[in-house]
């Protein structure tokens, strides 16, 4: 599967688990084992650090992060120089 289209696939998860911890009754007992909670804190987590190794080969541009404010979702050619991000990886 392409990073870009797995990077999606993560984050369209995540959106699913912080939508599902809103809709679920809580207490502070059983605050840190809701699995909405958990699945949401490992995909960000995971999140994170994908979008921080998104890079291009050959430019070594990131496709994630522009800057400090501004993020794009990455696709399968690079940004900058056009190359196929997808090409040497298995």
């Amino acid at each position: 599967m392409k990073r870009s289209v797995q990077f999606k696939i993560y984050l369209g998860l995540l959106i699913l688990c912080i939508i599902g911890y809103q809709f679920q009754r809580t207490t502070v007992d059983d605050f840190f084992v809701n699995p909405f909670y958990i699945g949401s804190m490992v995909l960000g987590i995971l999140l994170v650090i994908k979008a921080l190794g998104y890079t291009c080969q050959k430019c070594h541009r990131n496709q994630v992060m522009q800057g400090f404010y501004k993020y794009r979702l990455p696709s399968s050619n690079c940004y900058n120089c056009g190359h196929d991000i997808d090409q040497n990886r298995t």
